[in-house]
């Protein structure tokens, strides 16, 4: 299944959007923060604020809704974690558009990664180092920490306080004005405090990589790389920005990273093909994807089923079906349940309108794989596509069920069931989406759109559609008030 990343434009910023889109489950109940000012953060306070700005975050930045990355990226995140001390609550793993090196903690476990940061990284110990540092910045609560500090100084409200650590930690120029816009001058030092911590991350993290089975010498590797391509172009990467790297802090990961053996770790396959996967459609152009996987599948020992994938994600993007088909069938010749060749076999099998066939092939994935929400996904998009639109909502309901916050099960659903002429349950369906999008005011416009067109002797659903307007109403009122 072909997916896209959800964008919302940040034309006001998250410290303003904070006040009037904040977004929650409908059951969420968000902690008494007893007034304006934080004094203490207790670790539950600190995993329901997280949701919050998690929500506020994936609707306003252009977060990449993928299962399959999905999937890697929280098996690696939470093989991380258990290898973590002082882990409060667990932890959830995202993605973010964006061609820039970068990675970034809230509040709550909640951590999130840009997709050029995968497509630059040389290994999969590269890349897990960037992960373990982040975990490590929650697992010492050093934003906890950063609120508290700054608690002390100045009464600081919900939304200027947590705005500005979103945007300082995704964009470091805006976040830098946002704190000094709402705080003065004071607030210079809420940036030192985040920067003084790095190389406390930097020291747990590279202990959790070890532990984890990484190999540590990956973490001055990436610095490295960073260093020197940091060189080349006018201005410094973004990783550097929200990750100062000083010469001290370079210095003290090299000669850590000497306490341990080197290792070779070899690839795994989900990170070869996760890899390939955002160069193919997040890292190039279409054009240029294509290029680049068949100079790879051209050079000594670049036959790899990795550069085949990419090449099979790059001529489907472009339209070109047939070769497609025949490099993904190849790969699926020798591992018929591998699921990224599956994915990309549905799509194409999709534009060629061979719905039975795929439709059959995904029934076969699905008895195998039930609540894998890759199969599912796929075969409720190939049922909607096909015109089985009970199917599609059959299986995107059971999926809901156990995994509430998927955006794209909600996507999906709407669609079954406006192609269904049900309206007053699509409109709820949008009406969940805009919700997990953090937009309130859209929620509630669509909940009185779904009450609208629900028929008179629809007595139940009347009361129940009325109740969970009034509980997004109210938890609105409270996340304005504060």
């Amino acid at each position: 299944m072909t997916f896209h990343a959800v964008t919302k434009p940040l034309r006001q910023g998250l410290l303003f959007a904070l006040i009037f889109t904040l977004a929650g489950p409908v059951c969420a109940t968000l902690p008494d923060l007893g007034g304006n000012a934080f004094s203490t953060i207790s670790p539950d306070k600190e995993k329901q604020l997280g949701d919050v700005m998690m929500r506020q975050t994936r609707g306003s930045l252009p977060m990449v809704y993928d299962p399959l990355l999905d999937e890697y990226i929280n098996a690696l995140g939470n093989r991380l974690v258990a290898r973590a001390n002082d882990v409060k609550f667990p932890f959830k793993f995202y993605w973010v558009q964006d061609k820039n090196i970068n990675a970034f903690a809230t509040l709550g476990g909640n951590i999130a990664s840009h997709t050029g940061t995968l497509a630059i990284a040389e290994s999969e110990s590269e890349f897990a180092s960037v992960m373990a540092h982040e975990i490590a910045h929650v697992t010492q609560r050093h934003i906890a920490r950063f609120v508290e500090a700054q608690s002390q100084k100045a009464p600081l409200t919900l939304a200027g306080i947590l705005g500005a650590i979103v945007l300082a930690t995704v964009n470091p120029d805006a976040g830098m004005a946002a704190m000094m816009a709402t705080q003065g001058a004071a607030q210079q030092s809420a940036i030192n405090f985040t920067r003084s911590n790095e190389q406390e991350a930097d020291r747990i993290g590279m202990q959790i990589l070890a532990d984890a089975g990484f190999d540590p010498h990956a973490v001055p590797d990436f610095f490295r790389k960073l260093t020197e391509q940091s060189r080349f172009i006018n201005q410094q990467l973004s990783f550097l920005q929200t990750h100062p790297l000083s010469q001290s802090r370079v210095s003290d990961t090299r000669l850590r990273a000497e306490q341990f053996q080197r290792r070779f770790v070899p690839d795994s396959q989900d990170f070869t093909l996760s890899r390939a996967r955002v160069q193919a459609r997040y890292q190039y152009n279409k054009q240029d994807a294509e290029t680049v996987f068949r100079q790879k599948l051209a050079e000594p020992g670049g036959n790899t089923k990795a550069n085949k994938y990419g090449l099979a994600i790059a001529l489907l993007d472009s339209n070109q079906l047939d070769a497609a088909r025949k490099h993904i069938e190849q790969l699926l010749a020798q591992d018929q349940h591998n699921l990224y060749y599956v994915d990309v076999y549905t799509d194409i099998l999709l534009a060629q309108k061979e719905y039975q066939l795929c439709l059959d092939m995904l029934e076969q994935q699905y008895m195998l794989r039930p609540n894998n929400q890759v199969v599912t996904l796929n075969y409720a998009n190939a049922a909607l596509k096909s015109g089985a639109h009970r199917l599609a909502i059959h299986l995107l309901k059971s999926l809901l069920f156990y995994k509430s916050d998927s955006i794209l099960a909600y996507d999906l659903l709407s669609e079954a069931y406006k192609a269904s002429e049900d309206f007053a349950r699509f409109y709820e369906a949008r009406a969940d989406l805009s919700y997990q999008l953090a937009n309130y005011p859209r929620a509630i416009d669509d909940i009185n759109e779904a009450l609208n067109h629900l028929a008179p002797e629809e007595k139940l659903e009347n009361r129940r559609l009325e109740a969970k307007k009034r509980q997004l109403q109210a938890e609105f009122d409270r996340l304005r008030r504060m």
